[in-house]
């Protein structure tokens, strides 16, 4: 199964803290959502908004499903696991798994765009140290 990856997971760093292996990944798109910040957090939630938005991240391909249990866990029940369509650099649409936030859960968000690079330089160290 392939998972696209929006925020955290992003990182080798996380996966290794999740301890679930390493996975061959690519960049790519998801169409139609966004990321946003999660109130009072560092931390992202993917959201489907209009179809021009895009959110960038990464697809992992053939991961198991041991990983995605802990996967799971990890994520907690304020995500969704979803089936969608990415696009890779290339232009190949992938289907694949995703996290998403439900709109349930929707006032968890704020309106902040969440910024990888940024979480990187500032939050990442903290975060894996948490």
């Amino acid at each position: 199964m392939s998972l696209f990856a929006y925020g955290t997971l992003m990182f080798p760093e996380v996966w290794q803290r999740i301890g679930v292996g390493k996975f061959r990944s690519q960049p790519a798109t998801l169409n139609g959502f966004t990321v946003f910040r999660l109130c009072d957090s560092v931390l992202p939630g993917l959201v489907k908004t209009n179809d021009s938005d895009q959110a960038k991240g990464l697809v992992y391909l053939d991961v198991d499903e041991e990983a995605l249990f802990e996967l799971d866990a990890y994520e907690s029940d304020l995500y969704e696991r979803i089936t969608v369509e990415a696009t890779t650099a290339e232009g190949q649409a992938i289907e694949c798994q995703a996290y998403v936030i439900p709109k349930s859960h929707h006032k968890a968000l704020t309106n902040e765009l969440w910024d990888a690079a940024w979480f990187e330089q500032h939050e990442l160290t903290n975060y894996l140290c948490g």
